[in-house]
């Protein structure tokens, strides 16, 4: 018995602290006016969602819908998002013993489309964003309301509201004199807001019109949007004068604050040459700006502003980390004047996301949320304009470094052209030798080519007199039937073979000196080569030959080794007697195979011995050998084109060795 009755008496206190939570929700607490100054209504009004805004002021005060009205326990200001719904208010106000009577209550929210509000005994009192601020109960930026207190009882007023973008209901009860001397410090601040931003933009204009870059420009307009916005934002677009004849009542923040954005897409873009530094980038930057155009553009077409307060509300959250990584990354790309851009997004960021949140009532509205877009475009707007400054400073120290650069290089200029005269006075003076220098080479090689023409002539002039010769022999022969045509023939064909080679000498010589003759390398055995190289029937000297050969194998082309050989035989024919024997050998020594072709003749002085490769030397004490001086040339072009070497010994009358060295494979 005695746990039932404690059961039961528990069970009685539940349902009664139950009831008595409940009464408590949906009853109003009365609030006495201040005697001075004013009071936050925010914890003390009760409100009532009608979400087809069909409910009547009777219907409120006296019919089923009075007993749903809720106690607004949020703590911080009324704030239900973009909401499609009326919104009821109900307000139980007594005034203070030995005080004043009237009051003015305050809807410190400028955005409320439809605003109406009913005191006992007075005729409705309607109002709204669209209104002329001349039709309000008292003109006022925001919505401010006459109110009548008793001291003997509380009075009930009731207030409806309806917007087409955030549904923000800040209450707030003021005194006459309390309410002018708050709205007196208000106004011045907003004043030193609007005047910073006056200042910058004089000032920035000022440059644009000094300095005539773009960026200032811009800047210009972004500031001129940005103060439209924010005087809209803070209640004074019935002030301004933009809505002429036509226009759509729609627009407002959001249009001034996406065409903001526009701008402000476009100052990062020239500010940091997205288009040259980074291409890809600047074309996502352009449809970020087409995107806050489209926003702008909405009123045009009629679109509900809660599409425009969605829109700018994610393209605000979404733009901050956008502009801020391009920022960064322009930042560590070595761009340094984007280091004040990169603090302007990130307090962008944080003002735009909060501004969202607060429009879908995710947090809270009080004094930090709902002044936040304010101080944060201060602060943007001042940071852009120290990006600006920092750039002017960065390019008058680029051009204090170009003039000191161009007065160094002008101080070196002069110096350098002293320099130059002495140098030049040296200069002639040394010209003037060479160039006597160069004279005397040019008559010299003058004489040699004037020597060479005379022994073309002559050595051509041998093998065709040769042949004139003979035919004219020839032809008296048959005529008197007398003769041997054979040996004229072989005489004949030994003098155009003589031509051939000099002619062939000649050719060879001039496509090795231009690097035209194509190598055609294989691996020769020179004991096998040389003997059918060197058969009797292949040479074209008199002379008497003696070969020795050993194994060697080497890798060159067969001509023009061939022709290096022949060269040194006719030139040791040339330089020696009658008879005498020419012999050649293949000798080896340290990885290299040598051809070595020795003559008895005449010899070479020691001091020869390096100009006999030059082209067109002919020895002074052998001139009355046959010969064009080009022999000996050819060969050493050969063995360079075998990457090879020749060598010579000789003293004079003791006979002189050639030797042809290639590497052995």
């Amino acid at each position: 018995m005695r746990l039932q009755r404690w059961l039961a008496v528990t069970l009685l206190g539940v349902v009664l602290a139950a009831t008595v939570q409940a009464t408590s929700a949906r009853a109003d607490t009365a609030v006495t006016a201040p005697v001075d100054g004013s009071i936050s209504l925010n914890d003390a009004v009760a409100y009532l969602e009608d979400p087809a805004g069909t409910l009547t002021i009777d219907a409120i005060r006296t019919g089923e819908a009075s007993d749903r009205f809720q106690r607004f326990a949020g703590g911080d200001t009324p704030n239900f998002g973009l909401s499609d719904s009326a919104w009821w208010f109900r307000l139980r106000l007594q005034a203070p013993a030995a005080a004043s009577l009237s009051y003015w209550l305050e809807i410190g929210y400028f955005g409320l489309v439809d605003v109406r509000f009913y005191a006992p005994g007075q005729p409705v009192m309607a109002t709204g964003y669209n209104q002329p601020v001349t039709q309000r109960p008292r003109v006022h930026r925001h919505f401010v309301f006459p109110v009548e207190l008793s001291v003997d009882q509380p009075r009930t007023y009731y207030l409806r509201v309806a917007s087409n973008g955030s549904v923000t209901v800040p209450l707030r009860l003021w005194t006459p004199s309390a309410f002018d001397l708050s709205d007196t410090i208000r106004i011045a601040g907003l004043m030193a807001y609007f005047g910073v931003l006056l200042g910058l933009l004089i000032y920035n204009l000022f440059l644009y019109v000094s300095l005539r870059e773009r960026q200032y420009g811009i800047y210009c307009v972004f500031l001129v949007f940005v103060g439209l916005a924010m005087l809209v934002h803070n209640g004074f677009r019935s002030y301004l004068l933009l809505l002429w004849p036509g226009w759509p009542d729609t627009l407002g923040t959001n249009s001034l604050f996406s065409m903001a954005g526009v701008f402000a897409v476009w100052f990062l873009r020239d500010f940091l040459e997205t288009r040259q530094a980074q291409p890809i980038i600047d074309r996502w930057l352009l449809g970020l700006m087409a995107i806050f155009l489209g926003i702008a553009l909405l009123p045009v077409v009629d679109a509900p502003v809660r599409v425009g307060s969605v829109s700018i509300s994610v393209a605000g959250a979404l733009t901050g980390p956008i502009l801020l990584w391009v920022t960064l990354r322009s930042w560590l790309r070595g761009f340094s004047g984007a280091r004040y851009l990169m603090l302007a997004w990130a307090v962008l960021l944080v003002a735009a996301t909060v501004q969202a949140l607060r429009n879908f009532a995710i947090i809270p509205t009080n004094v930090v949320t709902g002044n936040l877009l304010q101080i944060g475009s201060l602060l943007e707007m001042l940071l852009l304009s120290f990006a600006l400054a920092d750039r002017i400073h960065s390019e008058r120290r680029a051009r204090e470094r170009a003039q000191q650069e161009a007065l160094d290089k002008e101080r070196q200029l002069v110096e350098g052209l002293r320099a130059s005269e002495a140098k030049l006075e040296s200069l002639v003076q040394q010209r003037t030798v060479d160039l006597s220098r160069a004279l005397d080479r040019e008559r010299t090689t003058l004489e040699k080519y004037r020597q060479f023409a005379g022994l073309i002539a002559h050595e051509f002039r041998n093998p065709l007199a040769i042949i004139q010769g003979q035919a004219q022999v020839a032809r008296k022969e048959r005529d008197y039937g007398v003769g041997e045509p054979l040996q004229r023939f072989e005489s004949i064909e030994g003098a155009a073979g003589r031509l051939e080679q000099l002619f062939e000498q000649w050719l060879e010589s001039d496509r090795m000196e231009k690097g035209e003759h194509t190598m055609q390398r294989q691996r020769l055995e020179l004991s096998e080569w040389l003997p059918k190289l060197l058969a009797p029937g292949n040479l074209r000297v008199d002379h008497p030959l003696e070969l020795t050969t050993q194994q060697a194998t080497v890798l060159a082309d067969e001509a023009l080794l061939g022709n290096a050989i022949n060269n040194l035989i006719d030139n040791a024919a040339k330089y020696s007697s009658n008879g005498t024997p020419i012999q050649v050998d293949v000798i080896r020594a340290d990885g290299e195979a040598g051809i070595r072709v020795r003559d008895r003749g005449v010899g070479i002085p020691p001091e020869e011995h390096n100009r006999v490769f030059e082209q067109h030397y002919r020895s002074p004490n052998n001139i009355t050998a046959r010969g064009m001086g080009i022999g000996l040339f050819l060969v050493s072009q050969v063995m360079q084109a075998h990457d090879g070497r020749v060598t010579v010994e000789s003293k004079p009358g003791a006979g002189s060795d050639f030797t042809l060295w290639l590497k052995t494979l």
